[in-house]
């Protein structure tokens, strides 16, 4: 009984924050040291038009499949409009995941800027790029990884 009426509070309480917002899609490749990494990802997100935060899961691939996974959660600092449904926006964001070809815990800290513009009422296109510095964690050593920019496009449906 306790587990069923705790089920229902959270359904209640957070029902009206994941109703006002929108789910987005996009693809990804990153420029490293070497400039174009052989890394592509794909990220699933959630942008909340209650609260200024997108949580987002990464896929990271490279030629020889899945390379690791990334969770984590951005702070839409700004919004700006430039023209019209054009708008460049601004965003911080933590992640962390695990690097499952080196074995390998990343922590992420990344910087973003990019363009977005609503083509339709609940379509939203977006790039956005940026700086992602990251700590790598393996049992005998860490690494400092600086040298690390995501550049992504994508696509978000807007349910409001």
């Amino acid at each position: 009984m306790k587990k069923s009426f705790f089920s229902l509070c959270f359904i209640f309480l957070f029902a009206p924050v994941l109703n006002a917002g929108g789910f987005g899609a996009s693809g990804a490749f990153f420029i490293n040291q070497n400039f174009i990494d052989e890394c592509t990802g794909v990220r699933i997100d959630y942008a909340a038009d209650t609260i200024p935060f997108i949580f987002t899961s990464d896929v990271i691939f490279d030629n020889d499949g899945v390379k690791g996974v990334l969770a984590g959660a951005g702070f839409c600092a700004g919004n700006i409009n430039l023209y019209k449904a054009l708008n460049f926006f601004y965003t911080p964001e933590f992640c962390a995941g695990y690097d499952f070809l080196e074995d390998k815990v990343i922590v992420e800290n990344a910087f973003y800027a990019g363009l977005n513009c609503f083509v339709m009422s609940k379509l939203q296109f977006f790039i956005q790029c940026g700086w992602a510095p990251r700590v790598l964690f393996c049992t005998d050593n860490v690494d400092l990884k600086l040298v690390n920019f995501p550049v992504r496009a994508g696509v978000r449906f807007w349910s409001n």
